[in-house]
């Protein structure tokens, strides 16, 4: 897994590093073959998943953007919760006023950078990750951010990623087996299927 981000700055620098090439990312070792099986139908529909999350933020529908979560964030990160977190989020950042994704690539779990509560990102799933330019009405974040959309079961869905101005990575991160064993009193494991190839 990636290396652990003791700050968020830190996590952001180590993925400016690793997600703004997007290239040379593969291993072969991991998610049989993927992101080589990656096609551009995969690519097309995390990014249009990740611009519907995006718009159910920007008109203030928290729970169309929880649903659009994966259902592994959304067993732990209730819904309750993430409009909580979101409205929180809108406020101190203001509004969302423009995001241009700059790079898109699929990518495997080990190549994105673990968490601030050590979170690593699930070995298992395939993901598309998005380098993102944003602007907000109060805000400036430092550096471009970061989104991960996951294939899971209802089909591709956010899971994780520093966009919105908040360590969205650092709390909305789809649990490792030794994570899910941490919340075992609130998750239960979500079995997954992977795309056709």
């Amino acid at each position: 897994m990636g290396a652990i981000a003791p700050t968020r700055r830190t996590l952001l620098a180590g993925t400016g590093a690793a997600l703004l090439s997007l290239t040379g990312l593969a291993q072969a070792d991991e998610t049989n073959g993927w992101p080589e099986s990656a096609t551009a139908g995969d690519l097309a529909a995390a990014r249009q998943a990740l611009e519907q999350w995006t718009e159910a933020y920007r008109a203030g529908d928290f729970d169309a953007q929880w649903s659009l979560t994966d259902p592994a964030i959304r067993r732990w990160k209730t819904k309750r919760r993430w409009n909580t977190g979101m409205k929180a989020a809108s406020r101190r950042n203001g509004a969302l006023q423009t995001y241009e994704i700059q790079r898109q690539s699929a990518v495997l779990a080990s190549s994105l950078p673990c968490t601030e509560q050590r979170h690593c990102f699930h070995k298992d799933i395939r993901y598309v990750a998005f380098v993102i330019a944003s602007t907000y009405k109060t805000a400036s974040p430092p550096q471009p951010e970061y989104a991960v959309m996951a294939w899971s079961e209802e089909g591709w869905r956010f899971g994780g990623g520093t966009f919105l101005n908040r360590p969205l990575g650092e709390t909305a991160v789809i649990l490792t087996e030794e994570d899910e064993r941490l919340y075992t009193k609130i998750i239960t494991r979500v079995p997954r299927t992977v795309p056709d190839s």
